[in-house]
């Protein structure tokens, strides 16, 4: 479309014309004037243009239409480096309330084994090191087998991420033997209460089974994920992270007792931020006061603790990174200020006619229209709804079944 106008004698705003009108995910915020009530929330949005549509619909390419995704650019510089990316799938099936990838990449999507297989082959013949890509690696149908090629082959490979109750046995020695050192696990919360808050569908037998099983394979340090100030988060649930993480490395110990040695054990421990999208999107990010507190009782207990190394996020940071997911379009002028005192945001902050903290600590009302509204996922905001609602009963509700139910809106 842009290429069959800049034929023409278009300018600048005849050329956003008609992409708007030719292109349904095309977004011209520039067509639109926003309206807020005294309260500072939004009002109204009106199209300031014909050409602009009320809703922008995101596009969802079918995996089965296209090739498998590969990286055609090597560079030290980044976190899997030097090596191939192959694109397994998009999305996840896990429902996770906090996560923005599983609600903006519905429907989960998956290449057939067959063509992932291929383009493994492919790759192995122009390069040995290949690093695999998704959502959660060991839900991926086949994944064994697609592990098994790049060994037989000569190939090495490392993944993006795991999941703990579909770890098997032949993965993790696979991993093992591709000369993996660290293996991750996500238990995010350390109660079983807050995982269930947070539909996370992973018990503590299903953690404690993984480690099992990761112990049993070899000599890996173990990485785990955790978040602090999720929803309705109390300082037991943050306690129980300390707990949680003493059982694991008894079972890491007693696993290792035959080859004398366990290795590191390292936290990384994040703090929650809201995204949009999600059925987490109306509640605020902790404050930072207490984020930091929590921070500091358990770098303290974890301190008196052998083998385990702790890593926290700065929740400064943090904040702005909520600001950056919450805010609408009044967060331009913060992010102009920033660049004005050379990256002190909190110079930014002081000088902006808008308080950041309306878009970080205020709890959004379930009925206010939110910034991102207009954009449409073919989610059902009722679904989200009904997600939050259950999040605060600590309730779980069932994993994405593609193509069997119509819960929330995108099959």
């Amino acid at each position: 479309a842009f290429r069959e106008v800049r034929t023409t004698s278009a300018g600048r705003r005849e050329t956003l014309r008609v992409l708007a009108r030719s292109v349904k995910s095309f977004y011209v915020p520039s067509f639109y004037r926003i309206g807020y009530h005294e309260d500072g929330t939004i009002q109204s949005r009106d199209a300031l243009d014909p050409a602009a549509p009320e809703k922008i619909e995101v596009l969802r390419p079918k995996l089965a239409d296209m090739p498998v995704r590969t990286s055609t650019l090597l560079t030290a510089e980044s976190e899997l480096a030097d090596r191939v990316l192959i694109e397994l799938g998009r999305g996840c099936t896990r429902s996770c309330r906090f996560c923005a990838a599983g609600y903006v990449y519905r429907p989960p999507r998956v290449h057939e084994k067959s063509s992932l297989l291929r383009a493994v082959s492919d790759v192995l013949e122009k390069d040995k090191s290949v690093g695999l890509l998704s959502a959660c690696v060991s839900d991926i149908p086949g994944i064994e087998d697609i592990t098994g090629l790049i060994l037989r082959e000569g190939g090495r490979f490392s993944v993006s991420s795991l999941r703990a109750d579909s770890l098997t046995q032949p993965l993790v020695e696979h991993l093992r033997d591709a000369g993996q050192k660290t293996l991750a696990v996500a238990p995010e919360a350390g109660s079983e209460r807050l995982r269930k808050v947070i539909n996370k569908h992973l018990s503590r037998d299903q953690i404690l089974e993984a480690v099992r099983v990761i112990g049993a394979a070899g000599d890996f340090s173990l990485r785990l994920y955790f978040l602090v100030g999720l929803p309705t988060e109390t300082q037991e649930d943050v306690s129980d992270i300390l707990e949680l993480v003493k059982r694991i490395k008894h079972h890491l110990v007693k696993e290792a007792a035959t080859r004398g040695r366990i290795r590191q054990i390292k936290l990384s421990i994040n703090c929650f931020i809201p995204k949009p999208f999600t059925p987490f999107q109306w509640f605020p990010m902790d404050t930072v006061q207490n984020l930091k507190e929590k921070q500091k009782w358990l770098k303290k207990a974890f301190g008196r603790e052998g083998g385990i190394k702790v890593s926290f996020d700065l929740p400064k940071w943090a904040y702005v990174q909520t600001l950056l997911s919450l805010g609408d379009r009044r967060v331009a002028s913060m992010l102009l200020l920033s660049h004005v005192h050379e990256d002190e945001w909190q110079k930014a902050f002081t000088h902006s006619e808008v308080n950041p903290d309306f878009f970080v600590h205020r709890p959004k009302d379930l009925h206010e229209t939110l910034p991102w509204d207009f954009i449409d996922h073919g989610i059902y905001k009722e679904h989200l709804l009904k997600e939050y609602k259950l999040a605060l009963k600590g309730e779980e509700s069932d994993i994405c079944r593609v193509g069997d139910c119509t819960r929330c809106g995108v099959c």
